[in-house]
């Protein structure tokens, strides 16, 4: 489509180019002294311009099967100058032979008259490839960007694939510690704990090609999540939750929220010996959709993000650019926020 687009394009610029020239010889010729307009300039004006059209389409043919647009060296140069003295020089001939034709009249044509309107088609030719020239560089250089950026998109869809593959084991691992926690303690509750992880590995699965996934979609795996370590910690751990019911169908890099309760859960709850509290809070905030994941403890001077957090803005950076925000701060409890644009 794009194609046939361009070839629409360069005909249209063909037609209009040669018309222009065309009209500039016209109105040259009506306004010069002693010109007399009859049918048979007119006719040799209208072959010029059938014949411009389709000699420099035939320049612009032998240019690209030759290869001379990258110019390679004095040998192309040399190459195009010798093509353009051919073209122009064969036009000049077709015209004169069509003049003849129409007029049914020999006119005896200088040498020096003949160069001298040689060389004025000469450098029509040379300003025609030259304008082909600076389209040539014009387009490479965009299908060059465009490459880039395909290229670039898919480095950045296949990281994002490596780093999303990462979450499966790392997810796996905690969720395995929270059941043998269990068994040796409460072999009912294991059991229990055993079925919401195959809930959770089955949607894990279902989502394994998914970049993004709605919200209520990444709650629901959450939730899940949530139980099993209610479970495990029982008493020692209160949730809560602020969601923004508007927001459900809003589409989140996958294992979002539920990297932000791991890390929340492993560094914070789990170090807390009589437990503590986790607060979850989903909201707009301006153009922005802000998810905040809140747990009791304290932080050091120094925030090691670990390999959990570091994966999860290395998602986001390649998923938004610099268009979100990723803030750790100490208040009543450890907050971690996450802003993440509405538009993109």
């Amino acid at each position: 489509m794009i194609q046939v687009k361009r070839t629409h394009l360069y005909w249209l610029l063909q037609s209009f180019g040669w018309s222009a020239y065309i009209g500039l010889i016209l109105f040259a010729s009506i306004n010069s002294k002693g010109f007399y307009l009859n049918s048979s300039f007119l006719i040799n004006l209208v072959f010029s311009f059938f014949l411009g059209i389709l000699f420099s389409h035939l320049l612009k043919i032998r240019v690209l099967s030759m290869g001379l647009l990258k110019l390679n060296g004095i040998r192309d140069f040399l190459k195009t100058i010798l093509l353009l003295i051919t073209i122009s020089l064969f036009y000049v001939i077709s015209t004169k032979i069509i003049s003849i034709i129409v007029s049914w009249s020999f006119v005896n044509i200088g040498v020096l008259s003949f160069i001298i309107n040689w060389s004025s088609y000469l450098l029509l030719f040379a300003f025609w490839l030259t304008l082909y020239y600076v389209y040539f560089l014009f387009e490479q250089n965009r299908r060059q960007e465009i490459d880039n950026l395909a290229l670039k998109a898919f480095q950045s869809e296949l990281e994002l694939h490596n780093l999303r593959s990462q979450l499966n084991p790392h997810f796996l691992f905690n969720a395995l510690n929270a059941i043998r926690a269990l068994i040796e303690v409460d072999p009912k509750k294991s059991k229990e704990a055993v079925t919401l992880l195959s809930n959770m590995l089955r949607f894990s699965l279902s989502t394994s090609y998914d970049r993004l996934i709605s919200l209520e979609n990444e709650l629901q795996m959450v939730d899940s999540y949530l139980r099993l370590e209610k479970i495990r910690f029982e008493q020692r751990l209160d949730i809560k939750k602020e969601i923004n019911d508007d927001l459900k169908s809003f589409n989140i890099p996958a294992f979002t929220i539920q990297t932000l309760i791991e890390n929340a859960i492993k560094h914070g709850i789990s170090k807390l010996i009589e437990g503590g509290e986790i607060s979850i809070r989903v909201d707009l905030d301006r153009e922005h959709v802000l998810i905040q994941v809140a747990n009791s403890g304290i932080f050091g001077n120094e925030i090691d993000l670990g390999i959990s957090l570091s994966n999860l803005k290395k998602r986001l950076e390649l998923e938004y650019g610099n268009n979100y925000t990723f803030s750790i701060y100490q208040a009543d409890m450890v907050f971690v926020e996450i802003r993440i644009p509405t538009n993109r």
